[in-house]
């Protein structure tokens, strides 16, 4: 009962220092030649059209930063001017790691000898880096899945072939060794190459973190890739990577993909399973939040290209996405499992 007030506590205060992003200091980083280098009339017309979205979002000018410096980075991924200009909001709103733009292009334009990467042209590199991390595509999986077509001991598939399909399954969430071993036992039972790598997407897709990914499919529901599989046939690998991913709401008031699950709990399967579906909330174009429910109804069929291009809110039941709430909650977080650990003292 202490550590679950202690939890309550601590959001509430986190809540309260949440400062929204002020205009004139995004104004001034967005000229700034350590920031976007905007004229003063750009600057202006961009305050004037996202900060209020930034702000809703949790977004600061540190994560914006964050992500200038990795995209820019003349010794990394290198985008020119214009691009970065364009690209670094849209990015913040969606809370894009910054980290993980870096080892995707990492992974995207280094050879496999040095590596394991993928060895992309620079130009084709960027862009890919900019597609993949926009579709929360997992650096180490776009990895894994080029090193079992294309490695020493893959499946030989040519280099461009290799580049091609492994994108495509990165970007739906993919098991490497589901996808070989699925390949190799169809082509020894007589299937063509072709065939046997539509058998392997399948089954790759359908093996990612033990088959607990689910997506929402056109009616705003959420569907496991089988279920895509048996209901769209020949379409489901692109119904799939259209539909936004389900996230579960953690212990920190966050709403997390199974992924970033798996990648925080040893145990992750029962927390995943155990904890509340998130009711995601995305900004309209009129500012106003909405379900994904809500998208559907009033766009229909075309809802998730809004939804994909919807600033990112926190969910329904979620805290608040900002800094200043971020590391509070982290501090009450490991407080309170400190105190778990410590028999209370009744006097």
């Amino acid at each position: 009962m202490a550590s679950v007030l202690t939890r309550m506590f601590w959001r509430i205060l986190a809540i309260q220092l949440v400062a929204a992003l002020q205009p004139k200091e995004l104004e001034q980083w967005l000229t700034s030649p350590t920031g976007l280098a905007l004229s003063q009339a750009d600057a202006e017309k961009v305050v004037h059209a996202s900060v209020s979205a930034l702000s809703q979002c949790g977004v600061g000018i540190s994560q914006l930063q964050a992500l200038k410096n990795v995209m820019y980075d003349h010794n990394g991924m290198d985008l020119d001017l214009p691009t970065l200009q364009l690209r670094v909001l849209p990015f913040a709103e969606h809370h894009v790691s910054p980290d993980k733009v870096q080892q995707l292009y990492q992974a995207l334009s280094t050879g496999y000898t040095i590596s394991g990467g993928l060895g992309l042209p620079k130009q084709q590199a960027q862009t890919m880096t900019l597609d993949l991390a926009w579709k929360r595509a997992e650096p180490d999986q776009l990895k894994m899945l080029y090193k079992v077509m294309y490695g020493y001991h893959g499946l030989g598939f040519d280099q461009k072939l290799a580049q091609q399909t492994a994108i495509e399954l990165a970007t739906a969430g993919s098991d490497a060794n589901a996808y070989k071993a699925a390949y190799s036992q169809a082509l020894s039972h007589g299937s063509s190459p072709a065939d046997a790598r539509e058998a392997a997407a399948r089954a790759a897709v359908a093996a990612d973190l033990d088959g607990l990914v689910r997506r929402y499919a056109k009616d705003a529901q959420p569907y496991t890739a089988e279920q895509f599989m048996q209901y769209y046939h020949a379409n489901w690998l692109s119904e799939w990577t259209s539909g936004p991913l389900e996230k579960h709401v953690s212990l920190d008031g966050r709403a997390y993909s199974a992924n970033q699950f798996s990648r925080h709990w040893s145990n992750w399967h029962d927390k995943y399973q155990s904890s509340p579906e998130a009711v995601q909330l995305r900004l309209a174009q009129d500012g106003k939040p909405y379900t994904m429910k809500e998208f559907q109804q009033y766009y229909s069929n075309t809802w998730q290209e809004f939804w994909a291009q919807a600033p990112e809110l926190a969910c329904k039941q979620c805290a608040p996405y900002a800094e200043a709430s971020l590391s509070y909650l982290a501090v009450a977080e490991q407080a309170a499992a400190s105190r778990a650990r410590t028999p209370e003292v009744v006097v």
